[in-house]
């Protein structure tokens, strides 16, 4: 197996065209550029081919709960004996979702022509990680593939359900705090200039709290092109991979894992799924320096992606990885002391499967623990900003009540 490498984020292309047979065919795919789409589309056999660059497309969206079920759908019929072709054939009758079904369909075209299932696969890299191409790969070339499609749907239900557990936390308290900002936004945009109007034609002395509120109100007020176009840099940076976006994305990510309470929370999220990973790769065969660039690639975290890659590259020099785990930093020390152990015992598969188990124990207890803080949090923090300021605007008013 090559050393894996993250796969380049290229343009999005829709295409439509006929295959040898003649029948029509379409679907989206990657490339460079429209020639070298073209290019690709040749290769598997289809004629009279139209290509159109697509600017923003959230067609092909694929949920990780819907991959993980297909996995494990497709895992019980290669069980069951059902040919590979047959089973893909099998899977794109069942699957619900379009984009899904596409992707399958032209996989089951590729794997038809000859092409190998990992490599087909390997086409799709944002539906297909280098998780699941690279333990398809290793059962094609050990002649388990129904076994190891049956752990790679495990690992993906498992990430699947750290996801989940993060999702569920956060749900509750974000719409509160969506709510009372917006409640607060209210208050300062469109109430408070109405007071300053009246505080301006009485020309009484206003209160230094009531001066403050005006002044973030105006602020508000006269600033909020700024916040779109900070809105836009965002959706920008989320849609785009170039250096600046990612760069963007690397600084946010560092910068919330140093939050109080959500930042120990995502880095346990994040070291369960990178260990989860990890050990599922290692347990399919997988040599050490080759399964690193695929846990990267699923941490699904710009900071543990970039540190894992460093991982990779100071264990192809001969360091262990328990060695460069602890320089990092970035790790639990229980993690790095299991992996030096696991190291030394020849089981580190088994053993970061077990630190999976524990750092997803933790999280629980975490998510229990936020989720019975946050919610008062919000509510007396944002409530009692919110009756500040509505204080603040009330006090000239009760200050001129005193004066007549």
């Amino acid at each position: 197996m090559s050393n894996p490498k993250r796969p380049l984020q290229y343009p999005t292309f829709r295409w439509s065209g006929r295959d040898p047979q003649g029948r029509p065919q379409s679907g989206t795919l990657q490339a460079l550029n429209t020639d070298l789409a073209r290019a690709l589309l040749r290769q598997r056999g289809l004629h009279k081919v139209k290509v159109a660059r697509l600017w923003w497309s959230t067609s092909d969206k694929v949920k990780g709960k819907e991959l993980a079920t297909m996995t494990r759908q497709w895992a019980a019929m290669l069980k069951a004996g059902v040919p590979l072709v047959q089973a893909l054939g099998m899977l794109c009758r069942s699957l619900k979702n379009k984009s899904l079904v596409k992707i399958m369909q032209t996989v089951l075209s590729d794997v038809e022509s000859g092409a190998a299932l990992h490599l087909a696969l390997a086409r799709h890299p944002r539906h297909f990680s280098g998780l699941f191409v690279h333990m398809v790969q290793a059962g094609e070339a050990a002649g388990i593939l129904d076994a190891m499609m049956e752990r790679l749907s495990l690992a993906l239900e498992k990430n699947e359900a750290l996801r989940a557990k993060i999702r569920s936390a956060l749900m509750y308290p974000t719409a509160v705090l969506l709510v009372a900002l917006g409640i607060l936004v209210l208050i300062l945009m469109w109430v408070v200039p109405v007071f300053e109007e009246v505080f301006q034609s009485l020309g009484a002395e206003l209160p230094l709290s009531t001066r403050l509120v005006v002044s973030i109100s105006d602020a508000m007020v006269w600033g909020w092109p700024v916040g779109l176009l900070v809105m836009v840099l965002l959706l920008w940076a989320a849609q785009h991979h170039g250096p600046t976006a990612t760069r963007m994305r690397l600084e946010t990510a560092r910068w919330l894992l140093h939050w109080p309470v959500l930042g120990p929370l995502m880095r346990t999220a994040v070291v369960a799924r990178w260990s989860q990973t990890l050990s599922a790769l290692l347990s399919a065969g997988v040599p050490l320096t080759e399964a690193l660039g695929p846990t990267a690639q699923a941490c699904d975290h710009p900071v543990f992606e970039r540190v894992t890659f460093q991982l990779q590259r100071r264990v192809s020099q001969g360091s262990s990885l328990s060695e460069a785990m602890n320089q990092t930093g970035s790790f639990p020390a229980m993690i790095v002391q299991l992996c030096a152990t696991g190291e030394e015992t020849g089981a580190l598969d088994s053993l970061l499967g077990r630190a999976a188990g524990l750092m997803t124990t933790e999280l629980d207890d975490q998510v229990n623990g936020l989720t019975s803080l946050l919610e008062p949090l919000i509510i007396v923090v944002l409530g009692g900003f919110i009756g500040a300021s509505l204080v603040a605007m009330y006090l000239p008013i009760f200050n001129l009540g005193q004066v007549f």
